[in-house]
């Protein structure tokens, strides 16, 4: 069998002929390992809830089918490193990468006082045409899904002090495990742009300005781009008003409530956590202004790494930083190039997820 691996939201191959496949479906492995979550097999989980976000996305409870605790493996990328799972959709022998969110809660204690087991929460959107998203909408809850990992797509550089993170979409997952990476050191900023095409996908979510604003807008969404609706329109600014959803009177999203909840768990650790909701249906996009801004207010008097990231679905991440390239089986960051390749970054280093 051969395995083709990228980055999270990409197919992986994981049998290249019918009897591979085949046998790979009904040969049941029989090494102890594939009790716990490890890279080499695939472990049976338990869909313990499907819980709705919006109209197209849902987070994902999975539930290891043997009450194993997670390997140390496990633990230690939480606390330094980007990483995702792979699911495997069983008919066609293929997988997708997907991002595991943050705990929502620590873990409750066994009687004998050890921890249980941690969930792995997942929020996936269903693709129009994508194989495996809709296989996993279509599950009943208390159904087996296979997974494995973890697999490491980046790890936070040691001395790291200033994030600014470009997340379109379900892109605010990777997001979410750096700010509680993050949450772990003290001293240490943040900054989520957070990019949606519908209000739904954050309902509640208020940017740190508060208050509704005026916005000079340039462009339309960085998605209409992609099917040339945007030409006519980005040669005429307009200014238009931000829509801002009030949290006290219409409630906040599930991805809306998390993130409040690690802002305050950073506040506890003397750092600075904020998030920036942009809606496009809103007419509020992510502009070159915006990053600046941040770029040049970070922590003062202290040394260690600055680093852009960049996460979402492609035309995204090719929007803002330039497209990915393949080198040696493998998706490599490629040269920066999109709106950051056109940016004084002044000593930021940029990495594409």
């Amino acid at each position: 069998m051969s395995f083709l691996f990228r980055r999270p939201g990409t197919l992986i191959v994981l049998g290249t002929s019918a009897l591979g496949g085949a046998a790979y479906r009904f040969v049941k492995p029989t090494s102890s390992s594939d009790a716990s979550l490890n890279p080499q097999t695939f472990t049976p989980y338990t869909l313990v809830e499907k819980q709705p976000v919006s109209s197209t996305s849902t987070i994902f409870t999975l539930r290891n089918c043997n009450g194993t605790a997670e390997p140390e493996s496990v633990r230690e990328v939480w606390k330094r490193s980007v990483w995702s799972i792979q699911i495997k959709q069983p008919q066609l022998q293929i997988a997708r990468a997907y991002t595991p969110l943050p705990p929502s809660s620590p873990s409750p204690k066994r009687a004998d006082g050890e921890p249980e087991p941690e969930n792995i929460r997942l929020l996936i959107r269903q693709e129009k045409g994508g194989e495996v998203s809709t296989y996993l909408h279509r599950l009943p809850e208390q159904s087996t899904i296979e997974i494995r990992g973890p697999n490491v797509e980046s790890e936070l550089p040691h001395d790291i002090k200033e994030v600014v993170f470009l997340a379109g979409g379900t892109g605010i997952a990777p997001a979410m495990q750096v700010a509680q990476a993050l949450s772990r050191r003290t001293g240490s900023r943040m900054d989520i742009l957070w990019a949606n095409r519908r209000r739904e996908e954050c309902v509640g979510g208020v940017s740190e300005a508060g208050e509704t604003q005026q916005i000079e807008q340039t462009r339309l969404g960085w998605w209409k781009s992609l099917f040339g609706m945007g030409n006519q329109v980005t040669q005429e600014a307009s200014v238009v008003r931000t829509a801002v959803t009030d949290p006290t009177t219409q409630g906040r999203g599930i991805i809306v409530q998390e993130l409040d909840a690690l802002k305050e768990r950073c506040n506890v650790q003397n750092q600075v956590l904020s998030v920036q909701y942009y809606v496009d249906e809103e007419n509020t996009f992510i502009r070159p202004t915006d990053l600046v801004k941040r770029l040049g207010s970070g922590v003062q008097g202290k040394k260690g790494s600055k680093v852009i990231l960049v996460s979402g679905p492609e035309g995204f991440i090719e929007h803002w930083a330039g497209k990915k390239v393949w080198a040696g089986g493998r998706e490599g960051q490629g040269p920066l190039g999109g709106v950051l390749g056109q940016m004084d970054l002044k000593g930021w280093s940029v990495l594409k997820l």
